[in-house]
């Protein structure tokens, strides 16, 4: 495996910093929590869609997320609230995650 950048490491650091966030959540709201966490990480309009050149959005997309986190992590935010846009890309996409989070 090639040596990461160090922007990189951040978007991995962040990711897995939301991933053992999720485990704090209550089990009927984890799903929901891996869906946003997934799409806001993978969807082309979203982190899925910045190129890894583009290097003042993903900048901004850390700080957003960094941001995200820490609410997460407050222990206030007990459940994430799935969009519609959401749901369908989960359907297409990752049709095992769509089945576990309609079913919550």
């Amino acid at each position: 495996m090639t040596k990461l950048s160090g922007l990189q490491s951040d978007v991995l650091k962040l990711y897995r910093r939301c991933l053992r966030s999720i485990r704090a959540k209550p089990p009927d709201a984890q799903n929901k929590f891996h869906l946003y966490l997934q799409y806001q990480f993978r969807h082309p309009s979203k982190g899925g869609g910045v190129s890894k050149r583009d290097v003042m959005t993903i900048e901004y997309l850390l700080r957003e997320g960094r941001k995200t986190v820490e609410m997460w992590e407050s222990g206030t935010i007990k459940n994430a609230w799935v969009t519609k846009e959401m749901s369908e890309w989960a359907a297409k996409e990752h049709p095992g995650l769509h089945r576990r989070v309609n079913a919550s």
